[in-house]
C-alpha cells in the first residue's frame, strides 16, 4: 500500500506527470518524482498486491493506466480466495487532470476524509470499488473533482484486487490465513493517514486480522 498527499506536477513538454516531495521546489526539478520511477518500481515489486492511492493535484495524470472494470460479484469467502490469487497493481486518485482542494477547512482534503472514515467504519472486507465509491460521491458532491480508479498500465496486473480486512471480533466473514498476503494497520494523524504496520507475506494472525 503506497499512499502519497502532497503536490503533483505536469511537464507539458514531456508529457509526464510528477510528485513533488517536501524538500522540492519548481527550481529543484532534480527532487521531483516521475511517474515513469514510480510505475518501474511498482512492475518490478515481488508484492502480488499493490495499492497506489494519491491525494494531490493533476494525480490522474501522473499513470498512464486502463480503466478498472466495476464488478457486482459478492465479496463471499470464494470470490476473496479468487482476488488474492492474483496480481493486483491499482491506483485510486483524487482527481483527474485537474487541481483538488487541499483540504474542508478541517485537517483533511475531502478525499483523505472519506478514505480515513470508511476504512475505520469496515467491519468485514473492503475491496477498492467499495472504497473508491465511498469516496468518489462524497467528493463529487463537494468539490469540483472526480476521483479515479484504474489498473496501472503495463504493470503486470491480473484482475486481483486489494482488500482491506477489519481487525474487529465481531467480523462474520471468515478468511482462510493461507491467502493473506499483506496486512496493513492505519491509523489517523494530524497530516493525513500513516501506515503504522505492514507485514509483507504473513498470516492473517500475525498480521493482526481476526476471524
Amino acid at each position: 500500500l503506497i499512499f502519497y498527499a502532497g503536490h503533483g506536477e505536469i511537464d507539458k513538454k514531456q508529457n509526464r506527470g510528477y510528485w513533488l516531495p517536501v524538500d522540492s521546489s519548481y527550481e529543484k526539478r532534480s527532487k521531483w518524482i516521475s511517474n515513469a520511477i514510480v510505475a518501474d518500481e511498482l512492475k518490478a515489486t515481488d508484492a502480488k498486491h499493490v495499492l497506489l492511492i494519491v491525494d494531490s493535484c493533476f494525480s490522474g495524470s501522473l499513470m498512464r493506466s486502463a480503466s478498472k472494470a466495476s464488478s457486482n460479484k459478492k465479496l463471499d469467502e470464494k470470490y476473496i480466495k479468487t482476488l488474492q490469487r492474483k496480481k493486483t497493481r491499482l491506483v485510486i486518485s483524487s482527481g483527474g487532470n485537474e487541481p483538488v482542494m487541499d483540504n474542508d477547512g478541517g485537517e483533511h482534503s475531502y478525499f483523505a476524509l472519506k478514505l480515513i472514515e470508511t476504512l475505520k467504519n469496515n467491519k468485514g472486507v473492503l475491496n477498492t470499488q467499495m472504497i473508491f465509491e465511498n469516496i468518489r460521491k462524497y467528493v463529487v458532491s463537494n468539490t469540483d473533482q472526480t476521483p479515479e480508479r484504474k489498473v496501472l498500465h503495463k504493470t503486470g496486473d491480473d484482475g486481483g484486487d486489494f482488500l482491506f480486512f477489519s481487525k474487529l471480533e465481531d467480523s462474520k466473514l471468515k478468511v482462510s490465513q493461507d491467502y493473506i498476503g499483506i496486512g496493513v494497520n492505519i491509523e489517523s494523524v494530524a497530516e493525513g493517514a500513516k501506515v503504522v504496520g505492514v507485514l509483507k507475506s504473513s498470516p492473517a494472525k500475525k498480521a493482526g486480522i481476526k476471524k
